[in-house]
């Protein structure tokens, strides 16, 4: 997994040295990492962030083949976000923004070593929020909303889970 994280971080500052359009950050909240936005044009931007969170999982994705289990369970959630969106300019510098994408991941209850209880993580999202670019000093603060639809499952089960998974997430970006 850092080897994965090292490499995005590298591609990450890859595409900022190339580009003028791009901010690179970090985001807190529902999701806590690294965060990049690329402009294609005054209107359009994919934000993707390399995060690590909290999830609320259903139970029986996380118990041995034939156990029951109600009800679900906060586990970590490593996930790669990129999302495309349409931004609506408010002023010159404030803009609300909408659009979706997807989320790759793993799912993991740190807690108990199984490795039953590793799992990956394939969702969809929508995004909204609001974005602030300073006037002053090159930094752009966001926040924003991701509700989304997820599935979970493991290898060694051969169990799927279903899932409804949302996000609230404030980011701070330094504009390239």
């Amino acid at each position: 997994m850092k080897k994965i994280m090292s490499l995005v971080l590298v591609a990450m500052m890859g595409l900022s040295a190339m580009a003028q359009q791009h901010e690179i950050g970090a985001v807190v909240g529902g999701l806590n990492g690294l965060s990049h936005k690329y402009w294609f044009n005054d209107n359009v931007a994919v934000q993707t962030d390399l995060a690590v969170g909290l999830s609320a999982v259903p139970m029986w994705l996380q118990t041995p083949a034939g156990t029951a289990s109600a009800g679900t369970n906060a586990i970590y959630d490593f996930t790669l976000n990129p999302n495309l969106a349409y931004h609506f300019p408010l002023t010159r510098r404030m803009f609300l923004y909408a659009g979706g994408g997807v989320g790759l991941g793993m799912l993991s209850n740190l807690q108990n070593t199984n490795p039953n209880n590793i799992t990956g993580k394939f969702g969809v999202n929508a995004l909204c929020g609001i974005e602030f670019q300073a006037k002053s000093a090159p930094v752009a603060v966001a926040f924003d909303f991701r509700p989304g639809y997820g599935l979970g499952f493991t290898g060694n089960a051969n169990a799927f889970a279903h899932f409804f998974d949302w996000k609230v997430g404030l980011a701070v970006r330094y504009m390239l």
